[in-house]
């Protein structure tokens, strides 16, 4: 039993990889796309840093100031956070759910 010889031709890996990628083939298109839509925005985009924070003297917290900062100079940056929260927390769900049996 353990000197069983198993052989695959190169046509049988090629049509199992095929019949195992043929159904995910338009997901990993679109992934693939968004992925380098990211690549492409992050790589071409001017990151602006932070050289101050506008100071209050009445309010030391400085929100305002921090608040002023992520909606003007780091608008990109806030929206593909809250993208990538709102899909954890998809993710999440869809995990918590579990199966119906």
């Amino acid at each position: 039993m353990l000197n069983k010889e198993i052989s695959f031709t190169l046509m049988q890996v090629i049509t199992s990889v095929y019949n195992y990628l043929k159904p995910r083939i338009l997901g990993m298109i679109i992934a693939l796309l968004f992925l380098s839509v990211i690549l492409v925005s992050v790589a071409f985009t001017n990151w602006p840093a932070a050289d101050h924070l506008p100071q209050n003297i009445e309010d030391q917290s400085n929100i305002m100031g921090i608040g002023l900062l992520i909606f003007d100079d780091f608008v990109i940056a806030f929206e593909l956070l809250a993208l990538l929260l709102l899909s954890s927390l998809m993710g999440a769900m869809y995990l918590a759910k579990g199966d119906d049996n």
